[in-house]
Order: structure tokens, then sequence, then C-alpha cells
């Protein structure tokens, strides 16, 4: 009994000091904050940014002629992936997201647009989850620069 008694005293203890501790440096950093220096504002030369960037072409790549598809009915979780563009030079985006047949709310579809570590591609995936019904269609095109 003793030794709770003494842990509650000291839990008390310790409360009260570390709220009294950070009441105190609350108090300094508003006198602190009060205090404003007023910086001036950055000026950004956007002429000097883009005659310094190196892209000399800028291109849009074609749409894969064959989406990331997965069938009606397949029932299994299941992915499918399309090479798009290599990463190193370019930024990809979906165009195509098309889901057909949903059969229940807990049908789970997904298009992404990932990149392979093994290739440097990126690639767009169509992805289903388990007992998901529903057709997946999944497309993707990238921006790219040379």
């Amino acid at each position: 009994m003793k030794a709770v008694l003494t842990s509650v005293l000291v839990a008390v203890i310790a409360s009260i000091l570390t709220t009294w501790i950070m009441q105190s440096n609350d108090q300094d950093n508003m006198q602190e904050n009060t205090a404003m220096v007023e910086v001036p504002a950055l000026a950004i030369d956007y002429d000097l940014i883009l005659s310094q960037l190196d892209v000399v072409n800028l291109d849009v790549s074609p749409e894969p002629e064959a989406a990331a598809w997965i069938r009606l009915d397949a029932g299994t979780a299941q992915s499918e992936q399309k090479i798009l563009a290599p990463a190193a030079n370019s930024a990809c985006f979906l165009t195509h997201v098309e889901v057909r047949g949903i059969q229940s709310p807990t049908d789970h579809n997904a298009c992404t647009i990932t990149l392979d570590d093994f290739t440097g591609y990126w690639q767009v995936n169509a992805t289903t989850g388990e007992d998901t019904r529903s057709e997946l269609f999944c497309n993707a095109r990238c921006v790219i620069w040379e």
C-alpha cells in the first residue's frame, strides 16, 4: 500500500512540474513571436529558370493500344500491367478508367501508375480484389522530355 501511495504522489508531482514547465515555455515562445521581422518578398526570375532547363523536346506518348484489362467475372484477385515510358525523362497520368458490371458494394477495382524498379519504366496497373466480378480497363499516357 505504501508503494502505491508513493507512486501516486510521484505521478502527481511529475504532472504538476510538467504542466508548469510547458506553460512557462509557451509564455517564452509568445514573447519571442511578438518581435516580428519583415522579410522582403522573394523575387523569382522565371525566364532565368526556363533558360537553364535542359529540355530540348517535349512530347506526349500515345496511349498503349491495349489497355490493362481484367475480364468480367474473374472472381479472384488479379493484376495486369502495361509498360508506358522510361521514368528518367517522363511523367505519366491516367487517361482512361472504365469499370463495367459492378456486382456488389464489395467489388474492389483500382487503376494505378507505378514505377517498375527493375526496368526503370512507368507502368499502368489494373487491379481487382478477391471476389470482384466487375470488368476493369485502365490506360495512361506520359509527358516525355529530352
